[in-house]
């Protein structure tokens, strides 16, 4: 292969995954908002399903959950990976992998407090309240187990699993860490909240999704940051009811 063949390839190959990662986000944020519509988590419309609750939110969590199954099924055909479970680095912790899960929690924690200190008493901006603030407790006792069994798992599988892992091939792993991380935060992204104070905190979600890609790239091990992710949701979803 001459010179300009491989540029050429290698343009190629970077266009395709860097078009397949924007797409999944675009795919993620439409499934949430779509689910939300329909089981009711949406400023925008419904619920077209009443009652329940519980169930509904634990609904809404499954289906984010089993979108991210799906995305991963469909990205290893497209792109024919024979074994993403290992191609993801998907593995039990060994080692001093496991000391990167106290790790990532306390800067999440550090990153997060630092964010909406800067955001409310540095900036004086206010954020739009979300659902979390208003749940009932039996709401919000089963959606702190689904963050940690199925959310926080299942958005790692797709923004560090699948789209920094595939980044990582052709862009180097430091900018795919970094694309990785803004990326994450689109799908949180509420067309009901877009002040300013919003925006920025959409902002240190996008940080905190790099904190977990680096965390990936430190232990090579997709399942350190998922445990992370879903320790750390969990937790500050559970605030409420420990004050």
């Amino acid at each position: 292969m001459s010179v300009a063949e491989h540029r050429q390839s290698s343009h190629s190959a970077y266009r395709r995954h860097l078009t397949a990662a924007v797409a999944i986000t675009g795919a993620v944020w439409l499934w949430m908002r779509l689910v939300g519509i329909v089981l009711g988590q949406s400023a925008i419309a419904g619920p077209f399903v009443t009652g329940a609750p519980v169930l509904r939110d634990v609904g809404v969590q499954v289906l984010k959950a089993l979108f991210a199954v799906g995305v991963v099924v469909g990205y290893a055909r497209v792109f024919d990976i024979s074994s993403p479970v290992e191609w993801m680095r998907v593995r039990r912790p060994v080692g001093s992998e496991w000391a990167y899960i106290p790790l990532g929690f306390l800067v999440s924690f550090l990153w997060l407090l630092g964010s909406l200190i800067f955001i409310q008493d540095v900036l004086g901006l206010e954020r739009t309240a979300s659902e979390i603030v208003t749940m009932s407790q039996r709401v919000r006792i089963s959606r702190i187990l689904t963050l940690l069994l199925l959310v926080g798992p299942a958005e790692e599988l797709i923004f560090h699993g699948i789209i920094q892992r595939s980044l990582e091939e052709v862009t180097g792993l430091r900018t795919a860490i970094l694309l990785g991380g803004l990326l994450f935060a689109v799908p949180h992204i509420v067309p009901a909240a877009l002040g300013a104070g919003d925006l920025l905190f959409y902002g240190a979600q996008g940080g905190f999704g790099v904190i977990a890609g680096w965390i990936y790239a430190r232990t090579d091990n997709l399942t350190v940051p998922a445990l992370v992710h879903g320790i750390f949701i969990s937790f500050t979803t559970a605030l409420p009811l420990l004050g």
